[in-house]
Parts: C-alpha cells; sequence; structure tokens
C-alpha cells in the first residue's frame, strides 16, 4: 500500500510539474531545481541519523507567527493612539 501512494505522489507531482512548465516555464524550471536541492540535502542529511522529534518542534512556526502578529498588532495599538 505505501509504494502505490508513493507511485501516485510521484504521478500526481509529475503531472502538476509538467502543467506547470507548459503554462509557465520559470516555474517548472524552479520546481525542477528545488527538488534537485531537496533530493541532494536529503541525501547528505539523512545518513546523519534521525533523533525523535520534540512534541513543540512541529508547532513552532505557527507560534512564532502568532506571537510576531501579537506583538505587531500591540505596537499598532500603542502606536496609533499618539495622534
Amino acid at each position: 500500500m505505501t509504494t502505490f501512494l508513493q507511485i501516485a505522489g510521484f504521478l500526481a507531482f509529475l503531472l502538476l510539474w509538467s502543467l506547470a512548465w507548459r503554462n509557465k516555464p520559470k516555474l517548472g524550471f524552479g520546481l525542477f531545481v528545488g527538488v534537485g536541492i531537496g533530493w541532494v540535502l536529503v541525501s547528505v542529511i539523512s545518513p546523519l541519523g534521525s533523533r525523535p522529534i520534540p512534541p513543540w518542534l512541529p508547532a513552532l512556526p505557527f507560534a512564532v507567527v502568532a506571537i510576531s502578529l501579537f506583538v505587531f498588532g500591540f505596537l499598532a495599538w500603542f502606536w496609533g493612539r499618539e495622534q
């Protein structure tokens, strides 16, 4: 089942990439280069070992965005009162 999902995902990506290449060649070329760079990075980084992912790490980007929006909102509210 896993192999089937991997093949289906690859074919879906290949279809979307071909549509992007046909309609917007710069986007298709960027996807091609990005996948190549990602493949090289995964092949270099992956053998170094895999440690368990801490539970707070997947939520970190959302927390950073929420906190930064809160800070910017507070600053806009605080600086907006000086009118």
